[in-house]
């Protein structure tokens, strides 16, 4: 037990730290409002009204925006927070990452024990606990931090499973949460599936396969995630199948465009230390290192990253660094064990020398990072925590007070961010960045710093269209609305 105390005195840190980081702010990107809008829309036995009122906005706004719902796990972890906290308590929604958060260190921990000796193992998991990106990111109410903790513990039972019925059970409730809550989960199923036809090769290569094996345990984690899938359709209404119609959009450019942003990526992780290109640049010889010498014993890791990375080649919307965060402590794993491969490599003098350099190496990343994310939530609580002048500033809040008491239910909205408008005004929303396709809204929501970006410019809304005439009704320091009417 003794050997253990340290990895949790680490995670217990770690929590702290996240929620010392926590603000009273969310960030302009909509996503989190979808989420929230659906677990709403479930404590309320309102999924098909937000399916009708969602699938508006996203087929009749003039850009591609996201699918019709999202997997709808995420919001039925979050509906009990929207129960217990209120719809827009965003301090309170937020602390359902800092339970994620804290079971994906646990879980991470667990994954490297396996492979490493424990006090590698908690030196790694300091590298993600103290991570400034990951730790500022619980701020974010989206799933991508549930989405970390559900494939980590479905790859580490993975590898885990066996003859045992209850591990098998495990495995296929841990593959059909890590779906539920992200699409990209259906991953696990083909790893799983190489796993196992690669343990068959290497322990019985010449025999005829045992069917009563196969029937009574090794499809056991298939048959739990088909019928879990299956209750998951028949209680939610479909939505995040519109997600796959933007593969029809795939192109030789945006494939190629996709090689090069998610190869070069992952540098980002280090975005808080001097250089993080060059760091990353340093690392990558070892990663390739670390999974060419380990292919046999760490092929589930690999053959998870190496799908993952077709995925993201493969689909056409870049979505940065938050696409990989399930697939960073693979990275980080087998860079280490690259570098230790290669201090190894050394004659016997070099041996140790080599091996304090690599951990040293990781030591003053850990430092780096822990001072760096010290720094953040010291002034975070300093300043109050926010809100930092987004969605729950007091000029973001006059403009929605404004559009839920001087509009109608029925009248549709036109702003940058129509999800977010719509959880805190429930009007029908669009995303409106044409002046041809203004008269679809009868009122226009306008940020007066983006220009035209992804809305129609503010200098040209009243005279860009001749067929309608524009009328300000509401103006504040950050925003500016405008009544649509025909001539």
């Amino acid at each position: 037990m003794k050997k253990h105390i340290l990895p949790l005195v680490l995670i217990l840190l770690s929590l702290l730290l996240a929620f010392c980081l926590l603000n009273l702010d969310h960030d302009w990107g909509d996503d989190w409002a979808s989420y929230l809008m659906q677990a709403i829309a479930i404590t309320k036995g309102q999924t098909q009204d937000f399916i009708q009122r969602n699938t508006f906005t996203m087929r009749m706004s003039t850009q591609f925006i996201g699918p019709d719902a999202y997997p709808w796990g995420y919001p039925a972890l979050l509906a009990p927070f929207t129960l217990a906290c209120g719809p827009l308590d965003i301090f309170c929604l937020k602390s359902i990452n800092l339970i994620f958060w804290t079971l994906f260190l646990l879980v991470l921990y667990l994954l490297l024990a396996r492979r490493l000796p424990p006090l590698q193992a908690a030196l790694l998991v300091a590298v993600f606990a103290f991570s400034p990106l990951l730790l500022n990111f619980n701020n974010q109410l989206t799933s991508d931090i549930a989405f970390l903790f559900f494939s980590t513990l479905a790859l580490f039972l993975v590898e885990r499973a066996s003859d045992s019925l209850y591990r098998n059970i495990l495995l296929g409730f841990a593959l059909f949460l890590a779906f539920f809550v992200r699409t990209n989960g259906i991953l696990l199923l083909p790893t799983l599936f190489l796993v196992q036809a690669f343990g068959c090769l290497r322990t019985r290569p010449r025999r005829l396969p045992d069917w009563k094996r196969i029937l009574t345990s090794d499809l056991v984690p298939y048959y739990v995630f088909g019928l879990l899938t299956l209750a998951d359709l028949l209680i939610f209404p479909a939505g995040e199948g519109s997600h796959f119609e933007r593969l029809s959009v795939i192109s030789f450019k945006s494939l190629a465009d996709n090689v090069s942003a998610y190869f070069a990526m992952p540098a980002f992780f280090f975005s808080d230390l001097p250089y993080p290109e060059i760091v990353y640049g340093v690392l990558l010889p070892f990663i390739l290192g670390g999974i060419v010498l380990n292919f046999k014993k760490d092929f589930s890791l690999i053959a998870y990253l190496v799908l993952s990375y077709v995925l993201f080649i493969l689909w056409p919307e870049q979505q940065g660094i938050r696409f990989l965060f399930p697939i960073l402590p693979l990275l980080v794993y087998f860079a280490y064990r690259g570098m230790t491969a290669a201090s190894f490599a050394l004659t016997s003098q070099f041996q140790r020398a080599g091996q304090w350099v690599t951990r040293g190496f990781w030591l003053v990343i850990v430092a780096a990072f822990a001072w760096t994310s010290l720094t953040m939530a010291r002034d975070n609580l300093a300043q109050g925590r926010g809100p930092y002048g987004n969605v729950f500033d007091p000029l973001s809040i006059e403009m929605f007070d404004y559009v839920k008491s001087q509009t109608a239910p029925d009248d549709v909205i036109a702003f940058y961010k129509p999800r977010a408008l719509r959880l805190f005004t429930d009007r029908y929303t669009l995303l409106i960045d044409r002046c041809d396709a203004l008269p679809l809204a009868k009122y226009v929501v306008l940020r007066k710093s983006r220009g035209g970006v992804d809305q129609v410019s503010p200098d040209d809304i009243e005279s860009c269209n001749p067929s309608i005439a524009a009328t300000r009704v509401f103006v504040n320091e950050k925003f500016a609305i405008y009544r649509i009417r025909s001539r």
